[in-house]
């Protein structure tokens, strides 16, 4: 790759440690050691129907932004609250506006969810149609989750790179994979979602500007769509803000090289 103007040697010693994984690594991280991944595969052993639970799950993407706890901690309150809720109901399943009811309670009830409560409303106002669309074409959605990018661009609005609107597919591929059980691999066309990690990432390998392009590159020459770089770097940040390892030698190593990343940095938290 090509270096720009700001970039340092550190990106390009990621781009070499990025190489060194296979799309089923990629996944089998994703699988065992993002919380939000495991957060989701408790919540549908709770709903147990694949468009009551992926419907859930993109009304919550589309309202995971400015919390006032982690992401993490986010999806398992998510998680744990319909959880109770369906086994309390029995498993009913709800439909059109009762699951958009039931939803915006949670959000108005949520602990970790709390800032600009009115405006995640009105958005997941916007998404009703798009929900009610899903219910009715699950299976084009789910071989086509482009698709859904295009479909939460017409209904709620924003830029094809919007990091929630690319965040609710990476999270709806991981409520598909678990509901089907089959290893959908997102495609290279959707952005990476340009959250704080990203970002603090982005910042320290000396990347200031066109950042979302510079991942799209990196994705590229990896050969690793760029939502499943973002799971590997967004995983490896807390692991290395946590000075935690894993059990697997080649994300270890990634964990180590953003843990020296971060102590060359003064106030990176």
């Amino acid at each position: 790759m090509k270096s720009d103007k700001g970039e340092s040697n550190k990106a390009f010693e990621l781009i070499r440690l990025l190489k060194s994984f296979s799309i089923p690594e990629v996944l089998d991280i994703e699988e065992h050691y993002d919380e939000q991944f495991k957060a989701l595969k408790k919540l549908y052993e709770c709903v147990r129907n694949c468009s009551v639970y992926l419907s859930l799950i993109v009304l919550n993407a589309l309202s995971s932004y400015m919390l006032n706890c982690t992401g993490e901690m986010y999806w398992k309150e998510f998680a744990d609250y319909f959880c109770f809720f369906f086994k309390k109901r029995n498993s009913e399943i709800l439909r059109g506006d009762d699951l958009i009811i039931v939803f915006k309670t949670f959000l108005t009830n949520s602990m970790c969810n709390k800032r600009f409560l009115t405006v995640k409303l009105r958005r997941i106002d916007k998404a009703r149609e798009l929900i009610g669309k899903l219910s009715k074409n699950l299976d084009r959605y789910i071989k086509d989750q482009e698709f859904l990018l295009l479909d939460l661009i017409k209904y709620v609005g924003g830029r094809r790179d919007s990091k929630t609107l690319v965040f609710a597919v990476k999270m709806f591929n991981y409520g598909v994979r678990i509901c089907t059980r089959e290893r959908i691999v997102l495609p290279f066309t959707i952005s990476i979602p340009l959250d704080n990690r990203i970002l603090k990432i982005s910042y320290l390998l000396g990347v200031r500007r066109d950042v979302i392009n510079f991942w799209n590159r990196v994705s590229k020459e990896i050969g690793i769509p760029p939502l499943h770089v973002d799971s590997l770097l967004w995983i490896a940040y807390r692991y290395a803000r946590e000075s935690e390892k894993s059990e697997h030698v080649k994300f270890d190593k990634l964990i180590q090289f953003l843990s020296r990343l971060m102590k060359n940095v003064r106030n990176i938290y």
